[in-house]
């Protein structure tokens, strides 16, 4: 029998409009070898198809970030 054990960094992100939750996006990104997870949930329909091109931008910055810790474990 052998333990493995693996730490995660987990980046989570909120996309409002007008101090409403329209987004929720989440990675997990393990240390060393792995591959990230992202997830988006879209919490407000009704928000998102209004607002689908600033939700998508908010979306799109998230994943930079995700991309700048992932760039970030790697050096």
């Amino acid at each position: 029998m052998a333990l493995t054990i693996t730490q995660i960094i987990s980046v989570t992100g909120v996309s409002t409009i007008n101090g409403e939750q329209v987004a929720y996006f989440s990675a997990q990104i393990p240390k060393g070898s792995g591959s990230s997870t992202f997830n988006r949930n879209i919490t407000n329909q009704e928000l998102y198809d209004a607002n689908r091109k600033e939700v998508r931008t908010d979306e799109s910055e998230f994943q930079s970030k995700v991309y700048e810790v992932e760039d970030g474990l790697l050096q």
